[in-house]
């Protein structure tokens, strides 16, 4: 059997799991954005009522919630690979459901299953990506095949949007860039049947150690790690700290974060006086993309939690700004009377641009890849339950920010973008102090350290040092 690579070298098994579980994250990217692009159109041609629009923008989410559950129990019990793919064709069937749509049943529905398989490729592509990572390129890895492709499934969206309302009449126009959703997906979804098992899964859980991926790499087990034999139940009530912890990370990430990515293009970009489509490509090209390339550059250089706090700290200032800017424009040296800006124009739409960017890069240098990327739980959970601890941690997260980002349109009405955005200022400062006190750091370390697994798998699960 080959030596374990524990070296930054992306080896060729490697680089096909990044596209292959990547191209997954570009079909939930192109789809979870592109609804905020076409969000008027489609409530005007829908004759959508305000409760109807709240359960739409909802919907996704909360099969995506319910997805992650299932497709997490069904990984860990029967094995990655017989359910890798299945999450694929439920997004494909979903998104070309969308373009037929008639009204809110139709199209609830059609984004309800959407969200299901969202929800179950959110579990099994950084699953999949994390077990066949060695402990020298695993973050970088998993960045690149979650974050870096998330941002080119938001500018695809932006693109097919512009392209579709230039040679389509608006009634027509939605409906191809929704529908158009179900073409990433369909490109990978057989590969995704023919991908193997994973080294990790089948030597700790089914006890096969003689499986390997591609006859020259296995990951980085140590050579007498064999069948984890602590029971499920035992593994998966040790790993709730680190699942809670990790849980809470993601909602408070996701209740900035998500709620931009959604509102962003509608009510951030009124507000700087930009289109959709402009405000997307700016955002993703000057600062989402620059700042992710960082963090895969960093990340198993300088470490998971110090990139989180570095960025969460520039986020912070930034949105701090940016919020000041909007409640008191005169500190700025901008007219206008304290929280009366509902459309920024001039040198305050610059300096708001200004800030939001700086928030945008700060943000994927860190939060958005580690966090948001979903790298924290696949990282730190032992393999018979890191599907499973995965599909909790989605679904708690998708639940509540479903519920969330419903109820968004209202927090805005009664407080105001300036006192949202100082919020989630705060969101950031919070964010800094419950990483530092509850999660381990994951740079340099193989699964099984951080999972704190030993050859005759007696000890415990994942907890924080």
């Amino acid at each position: 059997m080959e030596p374990s690579d524990d070296g930054s070298a992306v080896r060729p098994f490697q680089f096909k799991s990044i596209i292959v579980s990547g191209i997954g994250v570009f079909s939930d990217s192109y789809n979870l954005y592109a609804i905020s692009l076409v969000f008027y159109p489609i409530v005007g041609f829908l004759g959508l009522s305000e409760l109807q629009i709240s359960f739409i923008t909802g919907s996704t989410y909360f099969g995506a919630a319910a997805g992650a559950i299932l497709f997490g129990l069904i990984a860990d019990k029967i094995g990655r690979k017989p359910a890798y793919g299945i999450d694929l064709l439920l997004i494909f069937i979903g998104a070309l459901a969308q373009f037929f749509v008639t009204g809110f049943s139709g199209f609830f529905l059609a984004r309800l299953v959407m969200g299901f398989g969202i929800g179950g490729d959110f579990v099994m592509s950084p699953v999949i990506m994390a077990e066949n990572s060695s402990r020298g390129n695993r973050g970088k890895l998993m960045a690149i095949s979650f974050s870096v492709m998330y941002l080119f499934g938001a500018a695809l969206s932006a693109f097919v949007d512009q392209v579709s309302f230039g040679f389509f009449a608006s009634d027509l126009a939605w409906r191809v860039v929704l529908g158009f959703g179900a073409v990433p997906s369909l490109f990978v979804i057989y590969y995704r049947r023919k991908i193997p098992e994973t080294y990790r899964y089948s030597t700790r859980v089914k006890g096969e150690a003689s499986s390997s991926l591609d006859g020259n790499f296995r990951p980085d087990i140590p050579e007498n790690m064999g069948r984890d034999k602590v029971g499920y139940s035992t593994r998966f009530v040790k790993s709730l700290p680190v699942i809670i912890a990790g849980s809470a990370l993601w909602v408070l990430y996701d209740a900035y974060s998500s709620t931009f990515t959604f509102y962003g293009p509608i009510t951030i970009a009124q507000n700087l006086g930009l289109s959709p489509v402009a405000f997307t490509y700016a955002a993703i090209f000057f600062a989402g993309l620059p700042g992710t390339l960082v963090s895969v550059y960093l990340l198993d250089r300088l470490g998971r939690k110090k990139l989180v706090t570095y960025g969460y700290i520039g986020v912070f200032i930034a949105l701090l700004l940016y919020s000041l800017l909007l409640l008191y424009p005169g500190i700025f040296g901008i007219g206008g009377s304290p929280g009366s800006a509902a459309t920024l124009i001039g040198t305050a739409a610059e300096l708001g641009f200004t800030f939001y960017l700086f928030n945008y890069f700060f943000s994927a240098m860190g939060p958005a890849t580690v966090i948001g990327g979903a790298m924290v739980v696949p990282e730190l959970i032992a393999t018979k339950v890191r599907a499973t601890a995965q599909g909790l941690n989605v679904f708690i997260d998708r639940l509540i920010y479903g519920l969330a980002i419903a109820s968004f349109p209202q927090l805005l009405l009664s407080i105001g973008l300036g006192k949202v955005i100082f919020i989630y200022a705060a969101i950031a400062i919070a964010s800094i102090a419950l990483i530092q006190l509850t999660i381990a750091e994951a740079k340099g370390k193989s699964l099984e350290e951080l999972a704190k697994e030993s050859p005759d798998g007696v000890k415990s699960s994942a907890h924080p040092e």
